[in-house]
């Protein structure tokens, strides 16, 4: 049996709090080597490009993938899950908005771990849908005494300014990340837009838009002289992130599981999460659907 579940669906049921708590238990799973993900494969047609994400959720008892094409024709993403007891329980889920919240979610949870202050100045670079989801997500925790968004072209700036529900100023330039305890790049750039000297003495970053080796947001010496720098997955990093890729000091590397296994040991005062996304976010995000939904 086949359950379709559209994207009215997922955003009824996908509170951001309640698949920020399940991407915790997800990640500590996944450093526990309880969960799996594997990196993303691409597959490049004439005019488009096809991508799988598998994972297996092994405490939730469910496995499946996030696939999407994208193309000059428009894109389309989709997560299908398996219940690991009962393969004939199969679950097909409109995946836009998933992919959105999620993305938000995964970013103010490796936030909240990092940046203990209540009340924080945060700029977005970026404005469009993912950056709408990563001003959301994170005003679910903190207190934004100041908050920015800045695009290349200030009239989108300003557009997003009008439509958001949290009071967001729009920004011609990028002096506001001096002040700013929290950044957020989601832009699909391919030289970076800033660097190290524009930061302030202590930061956290969250960096969600480029998966393309060879783009960056940041410069390199964001990289070089930040103190801890988290990924998700070290062979996708490897194959789609130049900014991690080219770090010449290893050894300020982790990956998101074994971070939540001890987030103690890596708070840091100058930290950049580099957002790619792995399968096991969707189905963490699918499981909350679901059991919402009571389908689970």
């Amino acid at each position: 049996m086949i359950t379709y579940i559209d994207d009215n669906d997922v955003k009824n049921n996908l509170p951001v709090k309640e698949c920020v708590d399940e991407l915790k238990e997800a990640f500590v799973s996944y450093g526990k080597g309880e969960s799996d993900s594997s990196p993303r494969d691409r597959i490049n047609g004439k005019d488009f490009v096809f991508s799988t994400m598998p994972a297996l959720y092994e405490r939730r008892g469910i496995a499946g993938l996030k696939t999407y094409m994208y193309g000059k024709n428009g894109y389309r993403f989709f997560v299908i899950l398996f219940s690991t007891e009962n393969p004939g329980k199969l679950f097909a889920m409109d995946a836009n908005v998933l992919g959105q919240i999620r993305t938000g979610a995964i970013s103010a949870m490796v936030t909240t771990m990092l940046v203990k202050k209540k009340r924080i100045n945060y700029t977005i670079i970026g404005s469009g849908f993912q950056s709408e989801s990563q001003l959301n997500s994170i005003s679910e925790y903190y207190e934004l005494e100041n908050a920015y968004v800045y695009s290349r072209n200030f009239e989108h700036a300003k557009k997003f300014a009008e439509k958001s529900r949290i009071n967001v100023e729009p920004v011609k330039g990028l002096s506001c990340l001096k002040d700013s305890d929290v950044i957020a790049s989601a832009t699909d750039t391919v030289k970076p837009i800033f660097n190290y000297s524009m930061l302030p003495e202590n930061y956290h970053i969250n960096l969600i838009g480029s998966n393309v080796l060879g783009s960056r947001e940041a410069d390199r010496d964001v990289f070089e002289n930040s103190r801890l720098v988290i990924e998700e997955n070290s062979k996708q990093s490897a194959m789609e992130s130049s900014e991690i890729s080219d770090i010449r000091d290893r050894s300020k590397i982790t990956t998101l599981g074994e971070f939540m296994l001890n987030p103690d040991k890596y708070r840091n005062s100058k930290s950049v999460f580099k957002c790619l996304g792995i399968g096991l976010e969707d189905l963490a995000a699918g499981y909350i659907i679901l059991k919402n939904m009571s389908l689970l």
